[in-house]
């Protein structure tokens, strides 16, 4: 492997050198036998050159029988090229899998609108593969997928469905729409969880934890019928109505908490939609 090589390997680890090449890294051991259990698209695995066996050379043997090359690099070599702090001595370059746009309009779908955290954007993609989601899109706000950390997060989940970038949401909801695919989105003013039934040809939008849906989103869904618009929320159990029998009245209590983590409300609204 040569030095220049080396070089474009680490600048993956920067959104610049990932769209300049088309690839992503993938790192560590567990990630990347689930890439090479999943048939991902890898264009060569590196392994650290050590002198005593360990989980690298299981790698080694699964990538080479997958027919995907392998490279015995020094271990400095390999840290300087990983993003992660503490390198377990497995890397893989994978080609992109993000597309441009949405190719099958069918649910169910995914919308992430301004989550820029990318352990939480691959900790959703994670969560959405688990429940059988058919593709996750990105708004141009949104974390990139491929990042490092998304990937890391994404336990393996960016193989088992497809990925869209794009620069704005509203076209893709038109989108949708068009295909008869009703559009939600996550919103504390919206119907609550439990009484909440989409059925799976339908299509869920996940906005930022600090900001919430995006203004031409909320519009877009406001406008949708029934009235008021398709919104739907996780209500904490300190706001919902008491039990019948309950006593009523009694002191208000001060809350510290005001929101759910995006990843648990999205796992808490994916289990009911398709759980």
């Amino acid at each position: 492997m040569t030095r220049q090589r080396l070089k474009d390997i680490a600048s993956l680890a920067r959104r610049k050198g990932r769209r300049r090449l088309g690839e992503f890294l993938v790192e560590g051991v567990r990630s990347v036998e689930a890439a090479l259990a999943a048939g991902a698209p890898l264009a060569e695995v590196l392994v650290a050159d050590v002198a005593h066996p360990g989980p690298g050379d299981r790698v080694a043997g699964l990538a080479e029988a997958a027919g995907v090359p392998v490279h015995r690099v020094a271990p400095h070599e390999l840290d300087r090229a990983s993003d992660a702090q503490t390198s377990q001595g497995v890397l893989a370059v994978a080609r992109s899998v993000v597309a441009a746009g949405l190719a099958d309009a069918s649910g169910p779908v995914l919308l992430l609108d301004g989550v820029q955290d990318p352990g939480n954007v691959g900790a959703l993609v994670r969560t959405a593969a688990w429940y059988g989601v058919a593709a996750v899109v990105g708004d141009e706000n949104t974390a990139d997928f491929e990042s490092p950390k998304a990937v890391r997060a994404s336990m393996g989940g960016v193989w088992d469905l497809g990925l869209v970038r794009v620069p704005d949401l509203v076209p893709v909801l038109d989108q949708l729409a068009a295909a008869g695919v009703q559009a939600w989105g996550a919103d504390l003013g919206g119907t609550p969880v439990e009484a909440w039934a989409p059925g799976p040809d339908a299509a869920l939008v996940m906005g930022s934890e600090a900001h919430g849906l995006s203004p031409g989103v909320s519009d877009w869904l406001r406008r949708q019928p029934p009235a008021g618009g398709r919104f739907v929320h996780v209500p904490p159990r300190w706001r919902r109505p008491p039990a019948a029998g309950a006593a009523a009245g009694g002191a208000a209590v001060a809350r510290g908490v005001e929101s759910l983590n995006v990843v648990v409300a999205g796992g808490v609204l994916l289990s009911r939609w398709l759980g």
